[in-house]
């Protein structure tokens, strides 16, 4: 029995034919954003620039004996040039590790986020877009009525159709 069943298995194996999924040649068409959002994009990357710069020469007119507060001034590499100038602003202190940590975290996010403000207006600038759908005619726009005429097996008559 046990033979029996190893040769029917194998029998099927060899005489069965292999199914494989269809292929389609026909890939999903990409989806890309209308070209309405360049625009939006290009405003909303150079307020987030803009801002993330007004914070920093905030900060840098409020605490200018603050170390690097003077690159805070420059606009996107400011930021970076004040990081590498981190040090204790006072040197009578022993111990101004909390500072500089927290001067260097806010100055860096600082930085980031006018790079991220460029990206975005870069991105903007280079990304493709969809062109716009055309406009849908006057014809199409308007509502409009259409009398058709009502055949049945038991009545005859005439109708109206219409978009609204």
């Amino acid at each position: 029995m046990k033979h029996a069943s190893i040769l029917i298995t194998l029998a099927l194996l060899l005489g069965s034919s292999q199914s494989f999924a269809e292929e389609t040649d026909e890939a999903p068409a990409p989806r890309y954003p209308p070209s309405s959002v360049r625009p939006k994009l290009i405003g909303g990357g150079l307020a987030i620039t803009a801002i993330a710069y007004g914070v920093g020469v905030v900060a840098a007119t409020s605490w200018p004996d603050a170390p690097g507060a003077e690159s805070l001034k420059i606009p996107v590499v400011g930021p970076w040039m004040a990081l590498a100038q981190n040090k204790c602003g006072d040197p009578t202190v022993t111990d101004c590790s909390g500072s500089i940590w927290l001067r260097g975290l806010l100055t860096g996010l600082g930085g980031i986020a006018q790079l991220g403000g460029l990206g975005l207006v870069a991105e903007a600038i280079i990304m493709k877009t969809e062109a716009t759908a055309p406009k849908p005619s006057e014809s199409e726009q308007s509502a409009f009525l259409m009398p058709v005429p009502i055949v049945a097996p038991n009545m005859t008559g005439i109708g109206l159709v219409g978009r609204f």
